[in-house]
């Protein structure tokens, strides 16, 4: 079974790849700063449903596929 080694967190008007997984029921406290794939560190959002509408950060995406070992 495919278990990423990372979890996405809406932050900063985008949805962010952050190492390591969350276990279920913890979150990131809002505004809460969290080192992305991206090589930024972000400020977490709130747990809204709508902000993980937001568009997926495109280095964070292909970093998260490289470590995960997905072709691009």
């Amino acid at each position: 079974m495919f278990r990423p080694k990372h979890h996405w967190q809406p932050a900063e008007q985008q949805r962010h790849a952050v190492a390591g997984t969350l276990p279920t029921g913890r979150r990131h406290r809002d505004g809460e700063s969290v080192d992305a794939f991206c090589e930024r560190t972000v400020s977490t959002a709130g747990h809204t449903e709508l902000d993980w509408l937001w568009p997926t950060c495109p280095d964070c995406l292909r970093a998260a596929e490289r470590l995960n070992g997905i072709p691009s």
